[in-house]
């Protein structure tokens, strides 16, 4: 869409105003092109005719939407201009409090002229890692940048900080360095990052002055180089200074100061270690009382003098060094201060009596004579003598001054070469930070020497900042495949070349101060002679002592007065060789080595970006303009090689008032710093450039129903673009990206808010007739309710009468008498019948008890007989039983003999193998040895025949066991046989039979078995033992086998005998017995024979009831039913023909609901198309639930696996016991709960239980807590024993080992809970086991017996608490760790509530900041998992539950710090639809807790002041009682939080307003009496204090059992 389009009514532009230099106004009618004319409506009601001229026509740049106004990056603007961007900046600045804004790859940086709480150590923290484009601008985010790039890229980087005096540079620069030093600390000794800090203070104090702009104005320019190792921690840095103001030492203009170490030293004169310097007061001092001004308001010179003398110490600087440089700087107070006297004839002369001169002379260590001498003189070498020729006083004062200034210069390049080498480190640099502070454009009303160096500096620095810019555009054209057009922009060589250039500027003054009578005039009219061609070059005609030069920024008009001196920088050789003969050995040193000064520093070999320009004579090396083309040329050297950062600070006022913003100042320094020239590149090009997916989620709604149908977004977004621009050169597509020229991100912005300001209309529309038709309908309802009960009143009226009353009333008791008497007689005649047939009932019963009585007799007699042949039975077993335990007493005992032959041999052959392994040792009898020993095998297998045939026998004897038990479980088998089938009638099947019966054929070994420990014997001697501990198990086993087969019978026996014992009630003994019989095999089928007759009788006898009563209904019914049938068949003939009629209707009905069936059905397809996109959109997120829940119950079912194995395995060892205990002797051995080991095995036992345990397959196989269980039973044995020495000993290694594996494994989650929960279990062991009162109240009879009785060992309580609550830190700190990449993205970045995307136009830190998509996407479903998976963990190592709560409370915390933490930093996430986001992932935190039962704990607490936040963003912020409610609401944000969300409240759309700084104030006025923390920042660190409650345990002490896993079979049960 072309631009003059855009000139429509209600549009807003902006026209120049001389007071704000740009105003708003409203546009009253559309332009169209050929109108001269363009109506206005100012802000104040006015309204203003605009010209514009014709062709083509000028119109005032247009106003971008209030939606991008006060966003983080100005290349985000749709309309690039000066006004917008100056509107932006004040909009920051002065209602949302913000002083950084980035300007494409500028950070533009206000001074507040106020302390902000944005520098903390939580800032730094929250900066580290981050994109620069994710946060909110600031200086860190910079340091970042340039820190993340040096480790990327592995390239030197340069932050290049500049701007006016009074700007905040040195602070910029100062906040730059201490970032570096904080994340990158290297932990070593010489503490370098301290050291690069404290280089800051020295050089301020003798490098920084108060000037009429800025009471900390850096009088000269400093390149800090920061190195770096390969792992990126810094290890030195290095200096270099440039254009130091050498002039301010003797003169200072008006309300100005000299250099601060002056005024301190004098604010100190009182003190012992200046005594000997003389000092007096500032005001009493030549060069330090002319500005008049001596102090600064809230600056304390004292402390200041304390710190710079700190920070002297923590270089390395000693108290020596620090005297030198005091007494110069003393020396150069009292020079100012020797007084010049006139003696006529143009001479001069010092008296000889001055004080000051004697004590410069005294600390300097100098003849005074000489210096006199040389000060009044001058020496003149002719051709053919030497001259020596007095000074006029003018000429003198010039050469004190000049002394003075190179006295100072001296001490001040000495000083920064000491810091420099303080600050190199042994070490290999790896790469390099640079940061750069120097001096921004100036123009002042008289501009000299001073800055005609600074400006042609900053010319310098545009050119390569120019040169920047425009490769960073070439190059994401090139990445996007777009087409490269050139871009005009500004390019300020030929101003560069006006100065530096052959027979320049500086060539001409070179050339000039070789005249020994040159003067500024001669050389201002070679300016005229060879430059007056020049355009850039001017010379005003009112003025004979000035020139101008258009500079990049502005023309400056530029004094020639002092040129010549200050490039010449004359001195005195004389004066030169006084000094340089000088006692004082330091400034001697300094002198001597004047050859050797500048640049004689480190430097670093680069290559030049372009060749820089040699001086036209070699002979002005010397000259200050020389110099300083030579060190800038090796600085932009070097800044060519690196990759620059730039900062750009800006004055905001001249008056240093707090956030007070003046137009006109900041309009002069933004075009001066080059941010308007980035601003005018960008906006030649593309300015706006959207990813596909940023313009899909923004402008969606644009898109028509076809255009939604097409899969693939990048077409569809490319149909859109084309459809609603027709201009194709307004827009580009690249390959992932849409680049759009300026102004038409604002055209769709439009569009955007007429879709939605109609959609909204619609909405309005359907509510309002909503609202108005269901107030309608409840009318109507109401007016038929009142018309129904009127016109039933008005009828009853009518009806009701006195006669029609009572006919009323006769008739109802007529009728209630008839009713009575016919009722009465069908009672009557009813219960004659029913009567009679309960008799009959009655007698039937009779019968049918004495049938019961009769076979219950029957019964009996059967059961005695059964019992008596099953006693008979019981002995013939036990007679058999007998004999089977001899037989296999017998064969036991000869088994065991053969054992007992078997260890001997196993016992020679282990000997053997000890013989045979020390023999090896020895290589000279290697070969003996083998064959000795394959003798020995030999031997041992002969005997394998023999052993095989013992097995055989073995084999033999055990199948004839097996036979005759066999034969003996057939013969108790048919025996029982022909007693049930007596019983039963021979009707009962076989396999009841044997169930019966217990089942002998089971075998308890194999041959095969016996065979392969045999042939086992062959390999290895280890394999005989196990064969013969599995051999005794076998019979053990078997003789087990057989005593359950007698309980099994035993049992029989009883259940059998428990049938004679009821006899009271005969019915229910017989249900009983039936059901008893019935559930055992179904031995008395005949019962259930007879019940089953007896049941159906009683059915029969209620069919036949209930077939007389309901022929009594029938009966009673009849005559209604046949006079009931005529008048509904005459009525059915009515409905039949009223249905067919309504069923016409309905099929009319159906008809026209299938019309309306088809309508929604195509506008259900409709919806459908339009819901497809987010069902797509939903997929993900459900996906990733789903996959969450199943993670979930895979992880319950592993943890019910495991719970159903630790049963398993507990009653396993339950039962073992119980064997054991039924196996052992007739007196039983009762354990104490403790274990005892040798000490030599202690080390053992810490290396099993605590070092090689792995924690996974304790939690699976065994109790969680066991190893704290196994440690307190071996204490408990050592208490036992009064062995002191063992106990303390045990206790320190086991504390020594837990606490290094836990400090070994602190990535391991499994590792640390384990132990935690094994330490706080062992804490609970120690205080239950301690005796004391408290603790036995929760303990069992037996736990209190078994308490401890000879040691005290709270004292070790104390330590295993310290040691808990370590592990509990290092546990919180790896979940933390593992937590924290997802809290941003997964709380704040991701949209859980789809279809309400908060995303807004983006500038080119963001875009360039966003480029990696291989970055892993967190959501909350993965938070959640996480958190899932902690639990889960904690569950499975029997983590108490008091403090898995207060795990979980400290994670949730961490989870809301950060999150809160992240919000305050960033702007563009302070939005409505966020905190709906926010408060959406918050309800999910809820539900699960509430999923683990943890809701009831109020953790969920620790996230309100997430959940305020949430909150505030959603409120409504306006009114009084808006604030009234943000002060009640939000008690856990404190004032400065709530502040910072106020003024960073981004409106995400146009029905959205900025909240007023009206309303913010009044919200600062409601709580300034609300005490809290003035952090900007929470501790997202912070600990709970962690609590260990006492939790008494039931475990058994005396019935637990070491696994063999543990390998601890050294301890031994007590």
């Amino acid at each position: 869409m072309a631009l003059i389009q855009l000139y429509t009514q209600f549009n807003r532009v902006w026209i120049p105003d001389a007071e704000h230099v740009w105003k708003s106004a409203e546009i009253v009618r559309d332009f169209h092109f050929g109108d001269h004319i363009l109506q206005l409506l100012l802000e104040n009601g006015t309204e203003l005719k605009y010209p514009v001229e014709s062709s083509p026509p000028e119109l005032p740049p247009l106003r971008n939407p209030d939606i991008l106004v006060g966003e983080n990056d100005l290349t985000a603007l749709s309309y690039l201009h000066e006004p917008a961007v100056l509107h932006n900046l004040k909009v920051r600045f002065l209602e949302s409090r913000i002083i950084y804004t980035y300007c494409g790859i500028i950070l533009v940086a206000f001074n507040p002229y106020k302390q902000l709480p944005i520098y903390g150590d939580a800032i730094i923290q929250a900066y580290s890692g981050q994109n620069m484009g994710d946060m909110d601008p600031h200086i860190f985010a910079v340091a970042e940048e340039a820190y993340k790039q040096m480790a990327r890229d592995h390239k030197n980087q340069s932050i290049i900080i500049s701007g006016e005096s009074g700007a905040g540079k040195t602070v910029s620069a100062r906040y730059a360095m201490r970032y570096f030093a904080v994340v990158s600390k290297s932990g070593s000794k010489t503490q370098i990052e301290d050291k690069v800090l404290a280089s800051n203070p020295i050089t301020e104090a003798i490098g920084n002055a108060k000037t009429i702009r800025n009471d900390n104005s850096s009088r000269f320019g400093k390149f800090t180089e920061i190195s770096f190792d390969n792992r990126y921690r810094i290890i030195g840095a290095n200096m270099r200074t440039y254009l130091l103001e050498k002039s301010r030492v003797v003169f200072q203009a008006e309300s100005e100061r000299n250099y601060h170490i002056f005024y301190q030293m004098c604010a100190c004169a009182h003190l012992p270690q200046f005594k000997e310097l003389q000092l007096m007061s500032a005001d009493e001092f030549h060069y330090t009382s002319l500005g008049g001004d001596i102090v600064i308001d809230g600056v304390n010179d004292r402390k200041g003098m304390e710190e710079t003398q700190q920070t002297f110490s923590l270089l390395g600087l000693k108290e020596d060094f620090q005297s030198d440089v005091f007494k110069v700087l003393a020396a150069i107070l009292h020079l100012g201060n020797v007084e010049m006297k006139s003696s006529g004839d143009d001479r001069s002369s010092i008296s000889h009596s001055d004080p000051h001169l004697h004590i410069f002379c005294e600390l300097l260590g100098v003849r005074a004579d000489d210096l006199v001498r040389w000060l009044c003189n001058r020496r003149l070498v002719l051709v053919s003598e030497t001259v020596v020729k007095p000074l006029h006083k003018d000429r003198a004062v010039n050469s004190r001054d000049a002394l003075a200034k190179r006295i100072y210069a001296h001490m001040f390049d000495c000083v920064i070469n000491r810091i420099n080498e303080a600050l190199r480190v042994a070490g290999k640099q790896h790469a390099f930070i640079g940061v750069l502070d120097i001096y921004g454009f100036e123009t002042f009303d008289i501009n000299s020497f001073e800055q005609f160096c600074i400006n042609y500096a900053n010319e310098k620095l545009q050119q390569q900042f120019n040169l920047h810019v425009f490769k960073l555009e070439q190059e994401e054209y090139m990445k996007e495949d777009i087409p490269w057009t050139l871009i005009d922009f500004y390019d300020n060589q030929p101003v560069i070349d006006l100065i530096e250039a052959k027979m320049g500027i500086l060539d001409l003054l070179d050339e000039e101060c070789l005249f020994p009578q040159g003067t500024d005039q001669s050389w201002l009219q070679k300016l005229s002679n060879y430059l007056d061609s020049n355009p850039l070059f001017e010379r005003p005609k009112l003025s004979n002592e000035t020139f101008v030069i258009q500079h990049f920024a502005d023309k400056v008009e530029y004094q020639c007065k002092g040129f010549l001196e200050k490039n010449r920088d004359a001195l005195y050789e004389e004066l030169v060789d006084v000094l340089r003969v000088s006692q004082f050995a330091f400034l001697a040193k300094c002198f001597q080595e004047q050859g050797k000064e500048g640049l004689n520093m480190k430097g670093i070999k680069v290559k030049p970006a372009r060749p820089s320009v040699k001086s036209a004579n070699k002979q002005l090396r010397s000259s200050v303009g020389d110099k300083f083309c030579s060190s800038l040329s090796l600085l932009m050297e070097t800044l060519n090689a690196t990759t620059p950062h730039y900062v750009r600070c800006i004055k905001p006022n001249d008056e240093k008032l707090p956030f007070e913003y003046d137009s006109g100042r900041v309009v002069q320094q933004l075009r001066a710093c080059g941010v308007l020239e980035t601003i005018r590149i960008s906006a030649q090009s593309y300015p706006s450039r959207w990813t596909y997916f940023e313009f899909y989620s923004r402008y969606s709604i644009l898109m028509t129903n076809e255009e939604e149908g097409i899969n693939d977004k990048t077409q569809m977004c490319k149909y859109v673009l084309q459809r609603l621009i027709q201009d194709p050169n307004q827009y580009k597509f690249g390959r992932t990206k849409i680049f759009l020229r300026a102004g038409q991100v604002a055209y769709l912005e439009k569009l955007r808010l007429d879709r939605l300001r109609g959609a909204c209309i619609t909405i309005q529309k359907y509510v309002r007739g909503w609202i108005q038709r269901r107030n309608f309908l409840r009318l109507r309802q109401a007016t038929i309710l009142i018309q129904h009960y009127i016109r039933g009143k008005r009828t009853v009226r009518k009806a009701v009468s006195a006669a029609n009353l009572k006919q009323g009333w006769s008739a109802v008791v007529i009728q209630r008498y008839w009713r009575g008497f016919r009722i009465q007689k069908v009672y009557q005649t009813e219960m004659t019948e029913l009567q009679s047939e309960v008799d009959g009932l009655i007698i039937k019963k009779q019968n049918m008890e004495k049938m019961f009585e009769a076979s219950s007799k029957e019964q009996k007699e059967k059961f005695d007989q059964i019992k008596m042949n099953l006693l008979e039975e019981k002995e013939t077993q036990a007679r058999l039983r007998k004999i089977a335990e001899n037989n296999l007493g017998i064969q036991r005992q000869d088994h065991e003999k053969e054992l007992g032959s078997l260890k001997e041999e196993i016992r020679r052959l282990k000997d053997e193998r000890v013989s045979l392994q020390m023999k090896m040792e020895d290589g000279d009898q290697m070969a003996a040895d083998l064959q000795d020993q394959v003798a020995q095998l030999t031997k041992h297998v002969k005997v394998i025949p023999e052993l095989r045939r013992d097995l055989s026998n073995l084999q033999n004897q055990k199948n004839n066991v097996d036979r005759r038990m066999k034969q003996q479980s057939e013969e108790a088998r048919a025996k029982l046989r022909e007693i049930s089938r007596l019983l039963a009638g021979s009707v009962v099947e076989e396999d009841v039979l044997l169930g019966l019966t217990a089942d002998y054929s089971e075998k308890t070994y194999e041959a095969e078995d016996l065979l392969a420990a045999f042939n086992g014997l062959e390999k290895a001697t280890r394999t005989l033992e196990n064969h013969r501990k599995e051999q005794k198990e076998s019979y053990e086993t078997q003789m087990e086998g057989l005593r359950l087969k007698m309980d099994y019978l035993q049992n029989e026996n009883s259940s059998l005998q428990t049938l004679f014992i009821e006899k009271n009630n005969i019915n229910d003994n017989i249900r009983q017995e039936v059901c008893r019989l019935s559930s055992e095999n179904s031995v008395i089928p005949q019962l259930k024979v007879q019940i089953s007759e007896l049941h159906r009788q009683k059915n029969e006898l209620e069919a036949l009831v209930g077939e007389q009563t309901k022929e009594l209904e029938e009966k009673s019914d009849a005559i209604k039913n046949t006079l009931q049938r005529r008048i509904e068949e005459e009525s059915s003939k009515c409905r039949h023909f009223e249905e067919q009629v309504e069923g016409l209707e309905e099929t009319k009905k159906d008809l026209q609901g299938q019309i309306k069936d088809l309508q929604e059905e195509k506008d259900h397809q409709s919806r459908q198309l339009q819901m497809e996109r987010d069902a797509k959109i939903r997929l993900r997120l459900e996906a990733s639930q789903l996959s969450s829940k199943n993670l979930d119950f895979e992880d319950l079912l592993d943890q019910k696996e495991r719970i159903i194995k630790q049963l398993e395995n507990h009653m396993i060892s339950l039962e073992t016991a119980q064997k054991a205990q039924k196996t052992s002797s007739p007196s039983p051995k009762h354990y104490l709960g403790m274990l005892e080991y040798k000490k030599e095995d202690e080390s053992r036992l810490i290396q099993n239980l605590i070092v090689d345990l792995k924690p996974k397959g304790v939690a699976v196989n065994m109790i969680p807590v066991l190893p704290a269980h196994i440690l307190f039973m071996c204490i408990r044995h050592a208490d036992y024993m009064n062995d002191e020495d063992k106990l303390q000993s045990f206790m320190n290694v086991t504390i020594s080992a837990v606490n290094k594996v836990s400090m070994a494994h602190q990535n391991d989650l499994a590792s640390l809970v384990f132990w935690l929960s094994n330490m706080y279990q062992l804490l609970n062991c120690l205080k239950q086991y301690s005796g004391e009162e408290e603790f036995r109240k929760q303990s069992t009879p037996r736990q209190v017996n078994n308490c401890l009785q000879n040691f005290d060992l709270s004292d070790h309580q104390q330590v295993v608490s310290d040691l808990a609550i370590c592990i509990y830190h290092r546990f919180i700190a790896a979940m933390e760790r593992a937590l924290t990449p997802a809290i941003v993205p997964g709380m704040l970045e991701h949209e859980s509530l789809q279809g309400i995307s908060s995303m807004k136009p983006r500038g080119f830190i963001k875009r360039s900041s966003n480029n990696n998509s291989d970055m892993e996407t967190y959501t909350i479903s993965f938070i959640i998992q996480r958190l899932s998976h902690f639990h889960t963990n904690m569950m499975q190592h029997g983590t108490e539950p008091h403090l898995m709560k207060q795990v979980v409370k400290q994670l949730l915390f961490h989870i809301g710090a950060t999150t809160l933490n992240n919000l305050l930093l960033r702007k563009d996430m302070c939005s409505c639809r966020k905190g709906m986001q926010i408060r959406c992932n918050i309800s999910y935190l809820e539900e699960w807790l509430q999923e683990k039962d943890l809701q009831s704990c109020h953790l969920i607490d620790t996230l309100k002041p997430l959940t305020e936040a949430a909150w505030l963003l959603q409120v409504r912020k306006s009114t009084d009682d808006d604030a009234k409610a943000i002060t009640e609401k939000c008690t856990e944000l404190n004032t400065v939080q709530i502040v910072k969300i106020l003024n960073s409240y981004t409106p995400t759309d146009g029905f959205e307003k900025r909240v007023a700084s009206s309303f913010v104030r009044k919200v600062q006025s409601l709580r300034q009496d609300h005490d809290g923390s003035a952090q900007l920042m929470m501790d997202a660190h912070y600990r709970f204090p962690v609590t260990f409650p006492f939790s008494p345990s039931s475990q058994a002490l005396e019935l637990l059992q070491v696994p063999s896993s543990l390998h601890l079979e050294f301890l031994t049960m007590i």
